[in-house]
């Protein structure tokens, strides 16, 4: 549920932009809040962590110089983060996503290339965390007991082991780690103009190609124009889900749909086993 006491500041701050702003919409409530700003072309993205929302509006803001497919921070004429209620606040452009085609599988792999490229020319010009370090948070927390009590021993201990296996089976067979979005499944991108743009880029890493090829149905990868190792496509596959699953049983106060999407990523991971 969306704070009253942050998003009628944020509203106020949009209307005293120039931008008429009637009725805050939730478009999410995940790890952010994500609230559109009707009638105004303008979401805010709401964030408890200041210096992931920062390092995301300074890396879509080169993506946008790059001509890369993203969806563009909306200018205010304020500095940005904007600090409200201890809360981290960007501002980006609403794209409509009602009655849209979704894009297909060889139009989500040809704008995935692009947006690769344009990614791999920050590489020297930006420190990024690595992607590692997310799932041996992941691991760290299913090693404490208090941690999602409505999480058995027996799918603890295999999460745990999966997500383990997986990073050491990793570290044998890819290649040189690159500039990846780390996390571009179907959520993370809009169809702006008939073509796929991606959001949410607070996930930014060095990473694996596959590990972003991973996010998506298989037909993506089967159609995308660069190269990459089956096998590590795979074994990422399955951390997908074993991270995944680990965070939503964590979060089921969030909501109904974590509880499923938690026990359907630990359904994949269980049914490797067999």
């Amino acid at each position: 549920m969306l704070c009253v006491a942050v998003i009628t500041p944020v509203a106020d701050l949009v209307r005293s932009c120039g931008f008429d702003v009637h009725e805050p919409v939730s478009l999410r409530s995940t790890n952010n809040a994500v609230v559109w700003l009707s009638p105004s072309p303008v979401v805010a993205k709401i964030s408890e962590e200041h210096d992931r929302a920062g390092r995301e509006l300074a890396v879509v803001r080169e993506l946008v110089q790059l001509a890369a497919p993203v969806v563009p921070p909306v200018d205010l004429g304020i500095e940005q983060p904007v600090s409200i209620d201890e809360k981290a606040v960007t501002f980006w452009r609403y794209e409509p996503q009602d009655n849209v085609v979704e894009s297909n599988a060889g139009q989500i792999a040809e704008y995935l290339f692009r947006l690769h490229s344009s990614l791999a020319s920050m590489r020297d010009r930006a420190a990024f965390p690595a992607f590692r370090e997310p799932l041996m948070s992941a691991v760290g927390a299913l090693e404490r007991p208090d941690f999602a009590p409505e999480l058995v021993e027996v799918d603890r201990a295999l999460l745990r082991e999966t997500l383990v296996d997986g990073i050491a089976r990793l570290a044998k067979i890819t290649g040189s780690e690159r500039v990846i979005h780390g996390s571009p499944h179907r959520f993370n991108i809009l169809v702006v103009d008939a073509a796929p743009r991606f959001i949410d880029f607070e996930t930014v890493e060095l990473g694996p190609l596959e590990w972003d090829l991973a996010h998506l149905e298989p037909e993506v990868a089967d159609l995308y124009p660069g190269e990459f190792d089956y096998q590590a496509l795979t074994i990422c596959r399955l951390m997908v889900s074993a991270a995944t699953s680990t965070w939503c049983w964590e979060g089921l106060e969030r909501g109904s749909d974590m509880q499923s999407h938690a026990q359907h990523h630990l359904d994949v991971v269980r049914s490797s086993r067999t």
